[in-house]
This record gives structure tokens, C-alpha cells and sequence, in this order.
């Protein structure tokens, strides 16, 4: 596999000693819901792999993180409270949970994003904007901060603060989305701000890292009046560029680091798909579009494996209707822009998160929970195996809105449906 060129440098920058096998936040280790483990099955006996535990949530979408033996969630009780819950890694068995009151709801209630874990804390981020660091020897809130008091004019989103939160080095990122405040980093162990930036819109989507002519920097894309593809040094705040090659409505997917020389941007919502250039010249970077595509992919970063990007080209476009479900499914693109072949509505899969490991795509199907070990072929869909261990939580609904991030650590797979956390045992 040729790993896309994403945030090499950003564990060496994360003062932790995480298991190599951790999967301490967002899409993993390096970001990119790539892992290097092997030794993975690559079909499932009879009746699917082995549920190892079951664990009961309230409803939302918020994924997991492990760390040194411990998950971490985030939880919420609707119009009641935000919680990170830390479960024990080999039994499920909750160890401890940190609550903070909050009210309201926003639509498609629950809880939104996943933690950030390091050595000594977790990060994690509310639905109404409230900035969490708890710490993890005495299970208490080291700093919280709601961004609203700190910032008077910050406005949540449509659906509510959805970020992962992004810790770089000694800073964590944040986005108040105010006028005068758009995005800032503090320093992580206190919350002191040491930076912010003006108006740059709103999102959903959550800022990553990127490095590009040996300079790293968060990018993020937005929406809004200043909407576009942004980027940030994350040590001083200094915007390094800022573009609206790409732009969509209403943003949720992350965008991607090809190489050091291709970003590549999707999203639903009509918004479609871009690859976009970045060479610098002199002090200042120049972004040109490569190619665009009007498929995109809602919710779940692409997989960039041998050349390849593998998505769910899967919206709201194209989820309610036969006739355009047979556009969708899982795509296959050649990193030219060329598309070879798409899944359409056999099978569809929804708005299910994916990963990458041992040679294979690893997609839980956003609509009914369906694993699917799938072999990324340029040459077509070739499946190697599938169960459901969802089963019983199936009803006629079209859509169980399973569309939380996927975490794989140490072998084991750990799925969520809107009200249970499942891990399953991946090893052969």
C-alpha cells in the first residue's frame, strides 16, 4: 500500500507514549483511518466474528478512542448532559464517565465527535461548544470552557459543535465560529489562548494536518461568506492560504493530503469532489484545481490505497430513490480523476464509516450495520466477507443513521450503532 502523505510528523509531535497499536482519536494514529496492523481475518466463520462485548449508549453518533487499554467516548443525554465515558479496553466495562450539564438538542440528537487521547488526558469536544481536558489520574476536568462565554459572538453550527478536537504539539485547535473569532488555538494543559483569526464561516467538519514544503499546518474547509479551504500555523495562527477552489454548503467531510503536492476535497450536498494543486512560490502558496467529479462522499473521508481513493459516494442526493441509488455505493477513482467502477445500490452501504488495514477496506454499512471486508481492486468490487452484528437491532427503517467513525486497536474492531458499542475480535 502507497499511504497518503498525511501528518507523518504529528505523533512525533504528540508528547504521548501511546501504544503503537492505539487508536488515540479521530481516524487513528496518523489521521487517515489507516492502520498497519496485520494478521487481520480475511473472511468470517459462520454467524460473523466474535462480538467480544456489547455496551448500551444513549443515541448519537460520537466514535471511540483507545488508548493504553482504555476507550474513550463521548456520550450524551439528550436536553440533559455531555459525557466522556471511559470503558475498560478488554471487557467493555465502564471504569469511570465525566459529566457536564447542558441544555437544548440540537436535530439528530446525540453526541457528535470523537476524543482526543494522550497520556495524561482526554480532549473532547460538546454539542453546544463546551471544550473538555480531563484529566486522566483523577478523572476531573483539568480546564473546561464553553466557547460561547469566551467568545461572545461564537455560533454553533446547524446541527451543533461537531469537531474532533485537534491537539498539535503544546496547542489545541478550536472554532467558535464568531465574526470577530472564527477558529484559535489555546494552550492544551491550561486553555489560555495564544491565538485566534477572524471570520472564516462554520463547518462540521473537523480541522486537520497538513504538511506541505516541510511546513506544518492545519487546514480546514468551511462555509459561509468566507467559506473555502483554509490554512493555519498552528503555533502562531498566521493564515498561510485560504481558497475557494473548493467549497460546499454545508461541510462535513475532512479534506485529504494526497502527497505534498495534492489535496484532495469532497463532501455531499451536491458539493461534489475536487483534486486541487498546492506548490509554493516564494513565501506564498498557489491552489489549482487538477480535476472535479460531481460524486462525493457525505460523511467519511476517502481511502487513498495504491494510487486509488475508495469512498461512499453516498448523500442525501442520492439515498431515497433507486434510481439514484444506482450512482452511488462504493466508488473507485484514479487519482487522475478517472472513476472505474462503482458498487451503486448493490450493495449501497449508506453513510457507514470505513477504514484500511491488512490489505483490506474495513465499511460498516451506514443504513443497517453490515461489516464488509472488501478487497480494494481497481479491477472491481470483489467482497470477501460480510455479517451483521447489528442483527437484532434491524427494523424496517431505511436508514439506522450508523455513521460513526470506525476504531480498529490491537485487532479489535469497536463499531457503534446509534445506542450500543460493539467490539468485535478481528484477529485470525
Amino acid at each position: 500500500m502507497k499511504l497518503p502523505f498525511l501528518i507523518t510528523a504529528l505523533t512525533a509531535l504528540t508528547a504521548t507514549t501511546l501504544s503503537a497499536k492505539d487508536w488515540p482519536k479521530f481516524l487513528g494514529p496518523e489521521a487517515n483511518a489507516t492502520s498497519t496492523e496485520t494478521g487481520l481475518l480475511q473472511s468470517f466463520p459462520d454467524g460473523g466474528p466474535e462480538i467480544l462485548w456489547k455496551v448500551e449508549l444513549e443515541g448519537g453518533f460520537g466514535g471511540a478512542a483507545v488508548s493504553n487499554g482504555e476507550v474513550f467516548l463521548g456520550d450524551r443525554v439528550e436536553q440533559e448532559k455531555d459525557m466522556l465515558v471511559c470503558l475498560d479496553f478488554k471487557t467493555g466495562k465502564e471504569k469511570w464517565r465525566y459529566e457536564s450539564p447542558s441544555e437544548g438538542e440540537p436535530s439528530y440528537p446525540g453526541s457528535r465527535s470523537v476524543p482526543t487521547v494522550e497520556d495524561d488526558a482526554a480532549y473532547f469536544l460538546g454539542t453546544f461548544g463546551e471544550v473538555f481536558r480531563i484529566n486522566r489520574k483523577t478523572q476531573k476536568a483539568d480546564w473546561k470552557i464553553k466557547l460561547s462565554d469566551r467568545y461572545p459572538d461564537a455560533k454553533a453550527p446547524n446541527w451543533g459543535y461537531a469537531q474532533c478536537t485537534l491537539v498539535v504539539g503544546d496547542i489545541i485547535i478550536v472554532m467558535p465560529f464568531g465574526k470577530d473569532t472564527g477558529i484559535a488555538g489555546w494552550d492544551k494543559k491550561t486553555g489560555k489562548e495564544i491565538w485566534k483569526s477572524g471570520d472564516i464561516g462554520n463547518t462540521h467538519s473537523s480541522p486537520v494536518v497538513m504538511t506541505f514544503d516541510g511546513k506544518q499546518q492545519v487546514v480546514l474547509l468551511t462555509t459561509g461568506d468566507n467559506g473555502g479551504l483554509h490554512s493555519y500555523d498552528p503555533k502562531t495562527g498566521k493564515k498561510l492560504w485560504s481558497t475557494k477552489l473548493y467549497e460546499n454548503r454545508i461541510p462535513i467531510t475532512i479534506p485529504i493530503q494526497i502527497d505534498e503536492n495534492r489535496i484532495f476535497a469532497s463532501g455531499g450536498y451536491g458539493g461534489g469532489s475536487k483534486m486541487i494543486s498546492i506548490k509554493k512560490s516564494g513565501e506564498a502558496y498557489k491552489l489549482t484545481e487538477l480535476w472535479s467529479t460531481k460524486k462525493g462522499t457525505q460523511v467519511h473521508p476517502p481511502l487513498v490505497v495504491n494510487d486509488h481513493l475508495y469512498f461512499l459516494a453516498n448523500e442525501n442526493g442520492n439515498h431515497k430513490t433507486k434510481t439514484r441509488r444506482v450512482k452511488g455505493g462504493l466508488t473507485c477513482f484514479t487519482l487522475d480523476g478517472k472513476e472505474l467502477w462503482n458498487t451503486g445500490n448493490e450493495p449501497f452501504m449508506g453513510r457507514g464509516g470505513s477504514l484500511y488495514a491488512d490489505g483490506m477496506l474495513i465499511i460498516q454499512d451506514g443504513e443497517n450495520g453490515v461489516l464488509r471486508l472488501v478487497d480494494p481492486s481497481p479491477e472491481g468490487f470483489k467482497i470477501k466477507a460480510e455479517a451483521n452484528p447489528f442483527g437484532s437491532d434491524l427494523t424496517k427503517k431505511k436508514d439506522l443513521l450508523y455513521w460513526s467513525p470506525l476504531t480498529l486497536s490491537d485487532g479489535k474492531l469497536i463499531l457503534r450503532g446509534q445506542k450500543h458499542l460493539i467490539c468485535l475480535d478481528l484477529k485470525k
